[in-house]
């Protein structure tokens, strides 16, 4: 009885001897192991306006990695690698992070990048990873910026025959004209300044451009020029002129250098 009992016990931990002996080691990883933890780039979307440069920076953290290169390069073409950046800084003696910059600028392809990451570990091994990003360009327009006749208006309405009217409005430039926005030299096409809600999405007041003032019969077919007026610095205008028939009343500015034309109208009533 004792004996088999003694037997068992024996056999018990030779077979838990066993068993661990061939259970897997939860040991640490390698020393010379080496990977690639994370890649970002900034900014992202790259957007360049016109002649600036933009400079974008991909950011790599590795683990057990002693040498990293990083390249550059626009979807279908080379790569630059390494490219010019800064030194590595650890964020501990396994962890660390690696910057490399490259500067874009108009002659750059628009479209999607991509980051090429090599880490290099210490005893030869080799991790690679790649992320992507997106460049855009905004090109600039030196053609005319667009203007408008705001809040024009011919009153009274109606009016007794031979009183004057009053014609009033404001004549104004944009700053935004659907997607372009004038960047104080050229219309430029993209961005968010344009966007509905923007606080710098509105026009601007002209000052000191001319005015004409033409006149049209309700039953007529030409229009009549009746006078010139100059807009004041805050891009109103105001004058008065006698009216003797019903009649469409329109001022138009007909355009200068780096402005469109634009006009406006209004109709009138004349009562005996």
């Amino acid at each position: 009885m004792f004996q088999r009992i003694a037997t068992v016990l024996v056999a018990a931990a030779m077979g838990a001897s066993a068993l661990a002996v061939a259970a897997p080691a939860l040991a640490d990883p390698a020393p010379d192991a080496v990977s690639i933890e994370s890649v970002s780039v900034t900014p992202d979307p790259v957007v360049i306006h016109g002649r600036e440069k933009v400079a974008v920076t991909a950011t790599v953290t590795t683990v057990g990695a002693e040498d990293v290169k990083i390249g550059f390069g626009p979807a279908g073409g080379s790569a630059c690698n390494p490219c010019p950046g800064s030194a590595p800084a650890s964020a501990s003696p396994e962890v660390k992070k690696w910057d490399r910059t490259i500067v874009l600028d108009r002659h750059d392809p628009s479209g999607k990048w991509f980051v090429y990451v090599e880490a290099i570990g210490a005893g030869g091994k080799v991790a690679e990873a790649k992320a992507s990003f997106y460049v855009k360009h905004v090109r600039p327009h030196h053609g005319p910026r667009a203007t408008r006749v705001a809040g024009f208006d011919a009153s009274p309405e109606p009016v007794k025959k031979g009183r004057k009217l009053s014609l009033t409005g404001k004549l104004q430039v944009a700053r935004c004209y659907g997607d372009w926005w004038w960047d104080g030299d050229a219309y430029v096409v993209g961005g968010s300044r344009c966007d509905d809600g923007y606080r710098w999405h509105n026009w601007r007041y002209v000052g000191w451009k001319d005015i004409k003032v033409f006149f049209k019969r309700a039953h007529g077919s030409k229009w009549e020029y009746v006078d010139t007026i100059t807009t004041n610095p805050d891009g109103s205008f105001y004058t008065k002129i006698p009216a003797y028939w019903s009649g469409t009343w329109k001022v138009v500015f007909p355009g200068s250098r780096g402005l469109y034309g634009s006009s406006a109208t209004d109709y009138v009533k004349v009562v005996r």
